[in-house]
């Protein structure tokens, strides 16, 4: 990441501290990214591109990609993620569809598709190949951006 925030400074004609500025941090938390003692946050990141538009997400997250968006595709997610419109749909969950029912009767003030925690770390808890315990779910917009969710249990 030191790289591409040097990258994005020299591109954009920004010292540390105007990018500071610019991202409403201290100047010491650009200091000591560059530095190699801390790593960037999920927030700084949600700034970055919040603050920087053109900057693709793909590139700043992924390593993939050139480091600006074409203007053409400003409106357009840069990838299309698939996915379900339906909780029932999600290829992680292996609940009969009455649970489907009961969870849509308690959960309908949430949008359409949307997971809650409890219900990926049921469906976690089922399947043999899960790596552990879900720490945090990150929900990509097509407008570019993105929202983190830490489940409780």
């Amino acid at each position: 990441m030191r790289e591409k925030l040097l990258n994005l400074m020299r591109s954009e004609g920004l010292t540390s501290s105007r990018l500071a500025e610019l991202l409403g941090i201290q100047p010491s938390g650009i200091s000591h990214i560059l530095s190699g003692r801390n790593k960037p946050s999920f927030d700084f990141v949600q700034k970055i591109l919040r603050r920087f538009p053109a900057v693709s997400p793909d590139w700043l997250l992924l390593d993939q990609g050139p480091m600006y968006r074409d203007k053409n595709d400003m409106s357009a997610p840069a990838s299309e993620p698939a996915i379900p419109s339906q909780p029932s749909q999600l290829p992680f969950t292996d609940a009969p569809e009455a649970e489907h029912r009961a969870d849509a009767a308690t959960t309908a003030d949430k949008p359409q598709g949307m997971v809650t925690g409890s219900e990926i770390a049921a469906a976690s808890a089922d399947n043999p190949a899960h790596r552990g315990n879900v720490k945090r779910i990150i929900v990509l917009f097509d407008d570019h951006t993105f929202e983190s969710y830490n489940p409780s249990r």
